[in-house]
């Protein structure tokens, strides 16, 4: 019903409202949606359950299926995975936001000024600096992360001025990114959707110091 074709991650509910299993997605070799789990955990067959699925696409999907076809290799067990109906997207890709605490060095026209990035999409980025630019301009930096290194341009679509705690003003600048090559694309949003799961389980992301 739903193509998960570019999905990798997906929990598992518990209906008794434990925490949810984590599980690795794939596409079997004679195509059909895989689950896999470890072994250990017990998954009822053919009947329906509910799976969160963090799509690079959809974004994060809860759908209610039905699992079948247990096949047991090593210490991981893998069903065959049919979607029944989609119950809730929390989100689409690109809404996807994050709350952050990261310094980037953003170029400006050949200059440097240090931003902090408040949050982060899939899709753009809200940075705070003392910089000075327009709407419709473009900011470059590097979002260095967790053994990533990611290369943006932002373009600005809205400017906000800010007052600090210590009477400084500063600039907020939403941007949209442009220009992003699918490679980076992917790795970003991997990032995004694995500080989603964080914030889901209640787990407060990391911030630099």
């Amino acid at each position: 019903m739903t193509p998960f074709l570019y999905c990798k991650k997906a929990e598992l509910l518990d209906p008794k409202g434990g925490p949810p299993a984590r599980a690795a997605v794939s596409i079997g070799a004679i195509g059909g949606l895989l689950i896999t789990l470890p072994r250990e955990v017990q998954c009822p067959v053919r009947v329906p359950v509910d799976i969160r699925f963090y799509d690079p696409i959809q974004g994060l999907v809860r759908c209610r299926c039905r699992l079948s076809s247990p096949l047991v290799s090593g210490s991981m067990r893998s069903y065959r995975c049919e979607v029944l109906e989609q119950l809730t997207q929390i989100q689409r890709r690109e809404d996807i936001k994050v709350t952050l605490s990261v310094m980037v060095s953003v170029d400006y026209e050949g200059m440097y000024y240090p931003a902090a990035i408040q949050n982060l999409s899939a899709g753009g980025v809200f940075l705070v600096s003392s910089l000075v630019a327009m709407a419709g301009e473009q900011l470059s930096f590097n979002f260095d992360r967790e053994g990533i290194s990611i290369p943006l341009t932002a373009e600005i679509l809205r400017v906000e001025l800010q007052v600090n705690n210590n009477g400084r003003s500063a600039y907020g600048y939403g941007c949209r990114f442009i220009n992003l090559p699918p490679n980076y694309e992917a790795q970003l949003r991997s990032y995004v959707f694995q500080e989603a799961r964080l914030f889901y389980r209640g787990k407060k992301p990391k911030d630099d110091d």
